[in-house]
C-alpha cells in the first residue's frame, strides 16, 4: 500500500498492487558502505548495508549483490534495532527452512545465499514497520598484477543476464528475478586502506574519483588511505583501484597457523621470462549482442583493431561475431598479410551490437570443432561483457577442449561477468583481462596477445619444503599395493584409482599455465610444519629447458589467523566445482559442504542464516520488496539486452532466434552485402620486433643510419612543442593507437601524411630529411618507420 503522505524517505520504486493499480513505495535499502583493506596481494572487503521499513506492512527485502568471483565470503552479521542477531553457516536447505520457519513465526530473519560464484542473494524476512537493520558481508580475495601494479576490483552492480532458451537451471530462474533500474538504489561510500611491505608510490582509480592518499609508516608496513572524492557515488560500475609499490613483483611466502594448530602455506610470485614466440592461428570471438551497445561496443572495436594490428606476419587469423547467431569473416583462417588486414579492418569498422542475445556457447563449440592448421597453435581471444546465465556450461566446454585450444578473455564494459571471463581463461589455460571506459586499452590487448604468442608453460610443479617432493600433476591417485607375500608381485602396485581432489593436496592441484608478469598463487595444507631456513621451490618445464626458482622462508613468513585457511578452502571448492563435480557429484558436494562448514564459508551448498529471538506483533500480510540493481554505466537502453528473461522488464530479441540456428561458417558480417574483403589483420604493435623482409634489410646501408640521427631527432623535437589535447578531449597517449592503425602487415609505416600528422611534423620536411636513404617506396617506408620508432621512444621516456 502507499506510504503516508508526509512520510520522509529516500528513493521510491514503482509497484503494482493486487488490483493492478500502480503506486510508489520507498526502497528499503538506505545506505551502502564499503571498507576495503589491502595487505600485499590479498584484500578484505566489508560491505555494510542498512535497511529501513517505511511501510505499514512487514516486508521481506531481497537484494542480489555482486562479489569478486574467486572471493571467499567468510562472514555475515546482522544488527536489528541496535541488538546483534547471531548468524552461522548451515547447509543450504537447512538454512532456508530455518529462515522460512522464522518468517512464518513473524520473526525477523536474515539469509545470505550464493546464486553464482559472483552473485549472492541477501534476504531480510519480516522486517516490522518502522524497524531498521544493518548487515555486514565480508569477503576475502586474491589480487592480480596488471602492468606491474596490484589491481583491486570491487563489483557494485549485477548487470542483466541473457538466459539462453536451453538454460532451465535453478540459477537461471534466480537470475531472471533480478530487477534493474537506471537509478542507483542508494549512494555508496568507500574507505580504502592499503598495507604494503614496500613503499606505496601511487594509488589510482580509472573508474572513480578518489582523494589523494594519506601515507605513513605502520610498524613493518607502509600504509596509505583514501576515500571517494565527494564521499559518495552511484552503484553503476565496478570500482577499480591500481596500487603501485617500489617492488610490486616481490615473491612472498606466508605460513599461517590457526587456533586449531593447523598450518597453511601460501605462495605468491610474479614470474618474468621471455621465450621464443611460436606460429599461431588466432581466432577472435567478438560479442555483438544487444548488451554490448554503447561504450562497450566502442571498446570492443578498439580492442579488435589493436589485436589485428599486432599479429605477427607468420600467423593465420579469423574473426567470428556472435549474438543470437554467429558469423565468420572467412570460411577458414587466412594468412596474415596486407590484403587480409585490409579486409578485416574494413569489416571491423562496421560492426555493431545488433545481433540480439548472448549465445556464446554455440560459436565456442564451432571454433573448437574446426580442424587445426598444421604446425600452428590455436589461440582463441574472446571479447565480451559476458552477461549470460550459462557461464558454467561455457567454462566446462572450454576445459574439455583446452588440450588443443588456449583461450584468452577480455571483459568489456563497466560490469562484465567476472565468473565467465575469468573462468574461461582459467579453464583454457590463458589469461583474463578487463577494460572499461577511462582505462588505456592498448597495453591490455598487447599483453594478452603477447601471452598468446608464447609457448604454453603448463608443466609447473612446486616443492613445499626441502625434504618434500614436487607436486602439480593435477591428479590425486590412490595406489592399491599387493600385500600377499608371494614372489609374483608382493609390494608392487596392482591398481591405481583416480580420486576426487583431497584437502591434503596442493591447490591448484595442477598449477595453471604461467605467463610473464602474471601473478601465481598456490596453497598447501601442511602435514608437517615448515621452519625458518626452509624453502619453497617452483619448477617449470619449457621448450628451452627447465626454469626454476627457490623462495626462502624467514621468520617474517609466519602469521597467526584463519584468513589464509579460508582462501585455501575457497580455492579447493572452486577446483572441485570446475573439475570434479560433474563426474562425482555426491563426493564433491560432501567435500564442499565439509570445507564450508569448517571454515565458515558461503558456497553453493551452504548459506549464512540468523533469526531474531523476538516475535513481531504485527499480523499484517508480509510484502516482498526487491532492491533493484542499477543498470551498468553507458549500457544504453533496456532493449539492448535482447533475450533476457528478467522479470524486471519485458524485452524482445533484436534479431530472430530459433533454437539451433547459426549462420554458415564464412558468412559475411552483414546478410545483404559481401564484406569479407574488408576485414584485415594487422601488424605488430609499434616497437615490436618484427621482420620487414630481407629485401628491405638489404637496402639499408650502415653508413646511411649515422647521418640520419640528427634529422630524426630534429623531426621528433618538433613534436615536443606541439603536443596538446586533441579536439575530442583525449590526451596524446591515443597517438600510439592511431599510429598502430596506420601500420602495414609487416610492421612498417607508410610515408603518408596520416602518419606525420599524428607525430606533429610537416610531411614534406620528414620526407626531405630521409632522401639520403633513398627515394624508392621501400626506402621511404624504412625511413618513416625509423621516425615513428624515434617518436615513440621519446614519447615513452
Amino acid at each position: 500500500m502507499p506510504f503516508h503522505k508526509n512520510e520522509l524517505c529516500g528513493m521510491v520504486t514503482l509497484c503494482e498492487g493486487l488490483s493492478r493499480i500502480s503506486f510508489y513505495s520507498p526502497v528499503p535499502l538506505v545506505s551502502v558502505h564499503v571498507d576495503a583493506k589491502v595487505v600485499n596481494f590479498t584484500a578484505q572487503v566489508v560491505v555494510t548495508q542498512e535497511f529501513v521499513n517505511r511501510e505499514r506492512n512487514p516486508i521481506e527485502c531481497v537484494y542480489f549483490f555482486p562479489v569478486e568471483e574467486e572471493a571467499a565470503v567468510v562472514d555475515f552479521t546482522a544488527e536489528l534495532e541496535g541488538r546483534k542477531v547471531q548468524t552461522m553457516v548451515k547447509e543450504k536447505e537447512a538454512a532456508r527452512e530455518e529462515y522460512n520457519q522464522a518468517v512464518r513465526n513473524r520473526q525477523t530473519a536474515f539469509l545470505l545465499e550464493e546464486t553464482k560464484p559472483d552473485i549472492f542473494e541477501i534476504k531480510i524476512g519480516h522486517l516490522s514497520p518502522g524497524a531498521g537493520c544493518k548487515i555486514k558481508m565480508t569477503y576475502l580475495s586474491e589480487l592480480p598484477v596488471e602492468e606491474g601494479k596490484t589491481k583491486l576490483t570491487i563489483p557494485t552492480t549485477v548487470a542483466p543476464r541473457y538466459i539462453p532458451s536451453s538454460d532451465g537451471s535453478p540459477e537461471a530462474t534466480k537470475i531472471a528475478s533480478i530487477q534493474h533500474d537506471f537509478n542507483s538504489p542508494v549512494q555508496m561510500q568507500m574507505n580504502l586502506e592499503v598495507l604494503m611491505q614496500t613503499e606505496i608510490t601511487s594509488i589510482e582509480s580509472p573508474s572513480h574519483s578518489i582523494t589523494t592518499p594519506t601515507k605513513k609508516r605502520l610498524n613493518e608496513y607502509f600504509e596509505a588511505k583514501a576515500t571517494f572524492a565527494g564521499h559518495t557515488t552511484n552503484m553503476d560500475r565496478d570500482m577499480i583501484i591500481y596500487i603501485d609499490t617500489e617492488e610490486p613483483n616481490q615473491p612472498k611466502v606466508v605460513v599461517e597457523k590457526n587456533d586449531e594448530g593447523s598450518s597453511v602455506a601460501m605462495l605468491s610470485f610474479v614470474p618474468g621470462f621471455k621465450l621464443k614466440d611460436h606460429q599461431v592461428e588466432a581466432v577472435f570471438l567478438v560479442d555483438c549482442s544487444g548488451s554490448m551497445s554503447g561504450q562497450s561496443m566502442n571498446l570492443a572495436k578498439e580492442a579488435l583493431q589493436v589485436f589485428l594490428h599486432s599479429l605477427p606476419v607468420n600467423s593465420f587469423f579469423n574473426i567470428i561475431l556472435f549474438g543470437s547467431t554467429f558469423k565468420s569473416l572467412f570460411s577458414q583462417s587466412r594468412q596474415y598479410d596486407d590484403d587480409s588486414l585490409r579486409d578485416a579492418k574494413d569489416s571491423a569498422a562496421g560492426i555493431s551490437a545488433n545481433l540480439g542475445g548472448t549465445e556464446i556457447f554455440q560459436p565456442l563449440q564451432h571454433i573448437f570443432q574446426m580442424p587445426l592448421l598444421a604446425g600452428l597453435a590455436r589461440q582463441v581471444f574472446v571479447l565480451t561483457d559476458g552477461q549470460v546465465s550459462n557461464s558454467t556450461a561455457c567454462i566446462d566446454l572450454v576445459r574439455k577442449n583446452s588440450s588443443t585450444n588456449r583461450v584468452f578473455t577480455l571483459g568489456i564494459g563497466s560490469s562484465a561477468d567476472r565468473h565467465l571471463v575469468k573462468g574461461m581463461a582459467r579453464a583454457g589455460m590463458g589469461t583474463a583481462a578487463f577494460t572499461t571506459q577511462g582505462e588505456p586499452i592498448t597495453a591490455k590487448v598487447i599483453n594478452q596477445l603477447k601471452n598468446g604468442l608464447q609457448p604454453c608453460i603448463s608443466d609447473v610443479s612446486v616443492k613445499w619444503g626441502k625434504a618434500n617432493d614436487f607436486e602439480g600433476s593435477g591428479e590425486v591417485v590412490k595406489e592399491i599395493v599387493e600385500t600377499k607375500k608371494t614372489l609374483f608381485g608382493y609390494g608392487k602396485t596392482i591398481k591405481q584409482i583416480k580420486q576426487i581432489f583431497s584437502i591434503q593436496s596442493q591447490v591448484p592441484s595442477k598449477v595453471p599455465a604461467i605467463y610473464d608478469g602474471s601473478r601465481l598463487i598456490a596453497y598447501k595444507l601442511l602435514d608437517v610444519n615448515m621452519g625458518v631456513n626452509d624453502e619453497i621451490t617452483v619448477k617449470a618445464k619449457t621448450p628451452e629447458g627447465d626454469l626454476e626458482v627457490s623462495l626462502p622462508i624467514c621468520k617474517d613468513s609466519f602469521i597467526h589467523g584463519n584468513s589464509v585457511h579460508q582462501l585455501c578452502a575457497r580455492k579447493i571448492i572452486q577446483e572441485v566445482e570446475e573439475k570434479h563435480e560433474q563426474e562425482n557429484l555426491e563426493d564433491s558436494k560432501k567435500l564442499i559442504t565439509g570445507l564450508s562448514l569448517k571454515y565458515n564459508l558461503a558456497s553453493k551448498y551452504t548459506s549464512f542464516v540468523g533469526v531474531d529471538e523476538k516475535q513481531g506483533k504485527n499480523n499484517e500480510f508480509m510484502i516482498t520488496r526487491h532492491v533493484k540493481n542499477q543498470m551498468p554505466q553507458n549500457s544504453g537502453s533496456y532493449s539492448g539486452y535482447g533475450g533476457t528473461r528478467s522479470a524486471s522488464y519485458a524485452v524482445v530479441d533484436s534479431a530472430p532466434r530459433s533454437r539451433g540456428y547459426m549462420a554458415p561458417p564464412g558468412a559475411a558480417f552483414t546478410d545483404s552485402t559481401d564484406r569479407t574483403k574488408g576485414f584485415r589483420t594487422g601488424a605488430s604493435a609499434p616497437g615490436a620486433s618484427r621482420s620487414m623482409g630481407s629485401n628491405v634489410r638489404n637496402r639499408q646501408k650502415s653508413e646511411d643510419f649515422g647521418c640520419m640521427t640528427d634529422s630524426i631527432q630534429e623531426s621528433v623535437s618538433l613534436k615536443k612543442s606541439t603536443t596538446k589535447l586533441s579536439a575530442s578531449g583525449q590526451s596524446d597517449s591515443s597517438d600510439v593507437l592511431r599510429l598502430t592503425m596506420c601500420q602495414a602487415a609487416n610492421g612498417s609505416f607508410p610515408p603518408q601524411e596520416a602518419v606525420t600528422s599524428i607525430i606533429g611534423v610537416e610531411h614534406k620536411q620528414v620526407l626531405d630529411a630521409g632522401k639520403a636513404l633513398g627515394s624508392d617506396a621501400i626506402s621511404s617506408a624504412v625511413w618513416m618507420t625509423m621516425v615513428v620508432v624515434a617518436f615513440l621512444t621519446e614519447k615513452c621516456k
